[in-house]
């Protein structure tokens, strides 16, 4: 524990808290202006009024606290974070939007448990999570601009969201908008008729998925490297024209059904270790270098929804060419294997009794080739399979809504049980109260966790 002259990082808050009300205030169209000396305003001054009323502003402010309730207890979470963004209408037809969001997390200032690596990259952060101008004009909409583009909508897991890389520094447990990473794009869309939209998207930034540090709470497994083994730094696709990425979506409503079909050209968001021998030790034993990159994949998927009265059946297919894991056979001499992958999922949405809301979710994972020679943290057999199961309810007219996830790896029993209450104590102010549990065996997705089970509060006030 830190001294308390420097265990108590208020002044870092606030000064946040401060500065996102700040930005609220000068940006709100309701806020009362002090009127000049002069009887008129300046004409410039008075444009400039007058734009800043043209925005459409709102805001969350949000406190995370969390404990983690394995051995050793501590708290691992005192996150202050806040979201603004505006909208600003040209016409009817052109918008311009704008979402900026920062973070700062106390619980390294105030505690000594984690590496100063991962202090860090997670203790504070200020990103441009929208900066979007939308056009609509003759069956065409233009959206141009920093921006998360979602062809998916799978419950826990990502299958055909495929398009904006993932932030997977607290795995999956934020919201998922929070954990997509926005990229610089142009998303155009054309309406054939009523039912057939035709979608392309191209984007020249190249991100890829974020992993915590090593020491960090949600730090994934990682095997200990052998002693004749170098890590390289991660080689990341380089920012050219030739290393844009992009694909499109065909979107077709028949009979109630909701259809696409896409493809994808990008580069694997994920790193996959490439080794190469660099010497020879004096005892004759080969020395070998792993470089993380980044190939090339080819994507194509597609999506089925459709409402037959109380039940809503969706279902996401994604079949993955190019895509690389290591392995342990000698005879690649790059220490990596092709092993193309079809993901798929079925999903149905029910409500019982008109009270509990259930999804029930069902997915695997399936290589084309053999996983007898791949390591064992890239995958847990050819087919891998997960059930997902999401219930809530309401009461006292939704004020108290109780909810509970579980996901299970059907393959090896590991699993994640996430309940929560939430308590909307006023139309803007919501208080909430949860435990994300984890069990299994190393080094399974959930059991990797299993020393991390937490129990956390949070109040979020929306303006």
């Amino acid at each position: 524990m830190k001294p308390l002259s420097h265990a108590l990082p208020w002044t870092h808050q606030s000064f946040l808290w401060l500065v996102l009300l700040g930005l609220l205030m000068g940006s709100s169209s309701g806020v009362t202006w002090a009127e000049p000396d002069t009887a008129q305003p300046e004409p410039a001054a008075a444009t400039w009024l007058s734009w800043l009323e043209q925005w459409h502003p709102k805001g969350r402010l949000k406190e995370e606290i969390a404990y983690r309730l394995s051995t050793p207890n501590q708290l691992t979470k005192l996150k202050t974070l806040g979201w603004i963004e505006g909208r600003y209408d040209f016409s009817s037809s052109v918008h311009l939007r704008l979402m900026g969001r920062g973070w700062y997390d106390g619980v390294y200032d105030l505690t000594d448990q984690y590496p100063s690596t991962v202090e860090g990259d997670e203790e504070f952060d200020i990103d441009l999570r929208q900066a979007l101008l939308s056009v609509s004009a003759g069956g065409f909409d233009f959206r141009l601009g920093r921006q998360q583009i979602v062809w998916g909508e799978a419950l826990g897991t990502f299958i055909t969201d495929v398009v904006n890389p993932k932030d997977f520094r607290e795995f999956v447990l934020p919201e998922f908008s929070d954990i997509r990473i926005p990229l610089w794009a142009i998303d155009i869309t054309h309406t054939f008729g009523k039912n057939l939209v035709l979608e392309g998207v191209w984007t020249p930034e190249v991100r890829v998925n974020r992993f915590p540090k090593r020491g960090a709470e949600f730090e994934f497994f990682r095997p200990p490297l052998r002693p004749n083994v170098l890590l390289a730094p991660e080689e990341k696709p380089s920012p050219t024209l030739g290393h844009s990425q992009g694909g499109a979506r065909l979107s077709y409503l028949v009979s109630g059904w909701d259809v696409s079909l896409f493809y994808y050209d990008t580069f694997d968001p994920n790193p996959v270790s490439f080794r190469r021998q660099i010497a020879v030790l004096s005892n004759g034993t080969p020395l070998f270098e792993l470089t993380p990159r980044h190939p090339r994949l080819h994507m194509v998927g597609a999506t089925l929804g459709k409402s037959l009265e109380s039940v809503v059946i969706r279902a996401e297919l994604l079949y993955t060419l190019g895509k690389r894991f290591n392995t342990t056979a000698r005879t690649a001499a790059d220490g990596v294997v092709r092993s193309d992958t079809l993901d798929y999922l079925l999903s149905l949405d029910y409500t019982f009794f008109q009270a509990i809301d259930t999804t029930w979710q069902f997915s695997q994972k399936i290589l084309t080739g053999s996983a007898d020679v791949l390591h064992l943290n890239t995958v847990q057999g050819r087919v891998t399979s997960t059930f997902t199961l999401r219930l809530a309810t309401g009461f006292f007219n939704n004020k108290l809504n109780p909810s509970a996830l579980i996901a299970v790896d059907v393959n090896r029993g590991d699993y994640r049980l996430s309940p929560r209450l939430d308590y909307l104590l006023t139309g803007a102010l919501t208080l909430s109260l949860g435990a994300d549990l984890f069990a299994g065996p190393q080094p399974t997705l959930y059991g990797q966790f299993a020393a991390k089970d937490r129990l956390y509060v949070e109040m979020e006030w929306r303006f």
